[in-house]
């Protein structure tokens, strides 16, 4: 289906259910702000843990569509990277993902993690 029509992963949906589990909702107000906002079915996977999805999805997405912003001007990258989805990372950064974009708390997605091997992937 995304074959065919590319828009769908690129269209952004409010979720009410979405939000952050309990033990990383603190370091998430931290680091990519309070608000979560309307997601692309990207940013929609990888916050639930989906990373088959995500890797679909990415995969048949345009380029400039994977550094589509949410809630604080946070990237698919800022998310996946922040919940140590190393290999939704890899894929991102693969495909071009956007590495320097800041988001309104004025980090990075390098800034928002806590993994050595994770850096590694962005040297």
């Amino acid at each position: 289906m995304l074959l065919k029509e590319k828009s769908l992963s690129s269209e952004k949906y409010r979720d009410p259910s979405a939000r952050f589990e309990a033990d990383v909702e603190l370091d998430a107000y931290k680091f990519l702000g309070a608000y979560l906002g309307s997601l692309t079915p990207l940013q929609f996977a990888i916050l639930l843990g989906h990373d088959s999805i995500a890797r679909d999805i990415i995969e048949r997405s345009f380029k400039d569509d994977l550094d589509d912003t949410f809630g604080g001007g946070n990237t698919a990258l800022h998310l996946a990277t922040f919940l140590g989805a190393k290999e939704i990372v890899k894929l991102l950064l693969e495909r071009g993902a956007n590495r320097t974009i800041k988001n309104s708390k004025g980090f990075a997605p390098v800034d928002v993690l806590d993994d050595a091997d994770m850096r590694k992937l962005f040297e």
